[in-house]
């Protein structure tokens, strides 16, 4: 009888969560034809076909199904293992700065910061704030934690998580304008130098491609919706946490981008950053806040 390895899993893990060998080979780090070698080698193994290939993607065939709900439980036990490693971790000590967004900042990482207080009490982390990936990249952080399809070529990292879109809106505004079609709504929208960030994208694709209210910032977006000035594209995350907020299940499905752990490529080497990496890979792929 074969011996299964997660190892072996994950590539057909992934395929299933990315819908494409491109899209998986980006997530694991490896090339094309190393995810697709080795699922063909699981499935030879097993004497099974996993999936059909289709011009939209792979599409799992029934056989595979058998397996999403027990590759699910395996991924989340293995970020737990992967954050239990982190937290014990000795000799962590020292101050470093974490780069991120505001609303990353404000909504996620304080739960992060406690885990890992209670850990190592002789690290310091200052939180440098700023919506702008390119001054994220200049900011000199040790860790970045950033939105995005993909890192610089200068950083190094991983994609611990996703983060899912949706409209929202105050419910009296939502009750004066049911019926009315999506170009006839008051949309808020994002800062015209945000116009190529997944929200943006998504905005001028479905919405409209001129704003009455904008914003740099998804915390002040959601914070214009919520006194009913308009409908807005937020992540989910902000969206469920803002009081005032509900979500717009009318509008065509929202993007979905990751969540990337990073340092610059000159850290990367270094043990402290190395495992500040895992811890707050970890952290991400157990928040239940945000998607694998």
């Amino acid at each position: 009888m074969h011996k299964v390895h997660w190892d072996d899993l994950q590539y057909v893990h992934a395929v299933i969560e990315h819908g494409s060998l491109s899209a998986a080979s980006r997530a694991l780090g490896v090339n094309h034809a190393t995810v697709l070698r080795r699922i063909a080698l699981l499935e030879a193994a097993y004497e099974i076909k996993l999936f059909e290939r289709r011009n939209d993607g792979y599409r799992l065939l029934p056989e595979g199904r058998a397996l999403l709900a027990s590759l699910k439980l395996m991924d989340q036990a293995s970020a737990r293992i992967m954050r239990s490693l982190a937290l014990t971790s000795k000799g962590i000590e020292g101050s470093f700065r974490l780069a991120t967004t505001d609303s990353i900042a404000c909504l996620l990482i304080p739960g992060y910061l406690e885990q890992l207080r209670a850990a190592h009490s002789s690290i310091n982390i200052e939180v440098v704030v700023s919506n702008n990936p390119i001054d994220m990249s200049l900011s000199g952080a040790e860790i970045l934690i950033r939105p995005g399809g993909e890192m610089p070529p200068d950083l190094s990292g991983i994609r611990a998580g996703s983060i899912e879109f949706c409209v929202y809106g105050a419910p009296d505004y939502l009750k004066e304008v049911a019926g009315l079609p999506a170009g006839d709504l008051r949309w808020l929208g994002v800062a015209p130098h945000f116009a190529r960030s997944t929200a943006g994208e998504w905005l001028f694709a479905n919405a409209q491609t001129s704003f009455e209210f904008s914003a740099d910032s998804f915390l002040a977006l959601a914070s214009m919706a919520a006194r009913g000035l308009g409908v807005t594209m937020l992540p989910d995350f902000i969206g469920r946490q803002t009081e005032g907020l509900v979500a717009v299940n009318r509008m065509p499905p929202g993007p979905k981008t990751g969540v990337w752990v990073a340092t610059h490529k000159d850290f990367r080497r270094q043990p402290n950053i190395e495992t500040l990496l895992s811890f707050f890979a970890g952290a991400i792929k157990a928040d239940e806040q945000l998607g694998s």
